[in-house]
């Protein structure tokens, strides 16, 4: 059931409409109520409905209304503009609680290797991306170890010097 809207297409950098294509641009959306309604439905966003039918997406907002059409919240909307793997570069799904344990289990077992690293010049940071944990866990797992932290000064010397072989 596609339906194609009667207004002629305007290119986005005209003037604004006249009163009498504001007019046939409502009429064209409210004889094509079902479809818009359709659309909604499918998730997609007022503002492009809006957009395709010439109309102002708070005008065709008020008209979903009339219609009866329930509203979503805005953080649906919000959430659902783009992919969470695009929002969290490259997460793509939330590790269950099991999987955490067993990487923090994988962590503990490696202290001495961990240690050794750590205090050869390896940084918090690229410890927790290798045994995908949390920074600060592992900063906790070195305190508890009694492991001497370094200063940031003293990584960054570390990283140049490694950078420089």
């Amino acid at each position: 059931m596609d339906v194609t809207v009667t207004t002629p297409a305007r290119p986005k950098a005209v003037a604004p409409l006249t009163p009498a294509e504001k007019i046939a641009a409502r009429d064209a959306a409210r004889a094509d109520s079902t479809r818009i309604i359709e659309r909604y439905q499918a998730r997609e966003p007022v503002s492009r409905i809006a957009a395709d039918y010439h109309v102002t997406p708070n005008w065709l907002a008020l008209r979903l209304a009339e219609w009866g059409v329930p509203r979503r919240h805005r953080h649906e909307a919000h959430a659902l503009r783009r992919p969470a793997g695009h929002v969290f570069r490259g997460r793509t799904r939330r590790r269950s609680t099991a999987e955490v344990r067993a990487a923090q289990a994988q962590f503990t077992g490696d202290q001495a290797d961990v240690t050794a690293r750590y205090l050869a010049g390896t940084s918090i940071t690229t410890l927790a991306r290798e045994y995908q944990v949390n920074p600060v866990w592992v900063t906790e797992r070195l305190d508890d170890w009694n492991v001497p932290r370094r200063k940031q000064s003293a990584a960054a010397a570390a990283a140049r010097a490694r950078s420089a072989r």
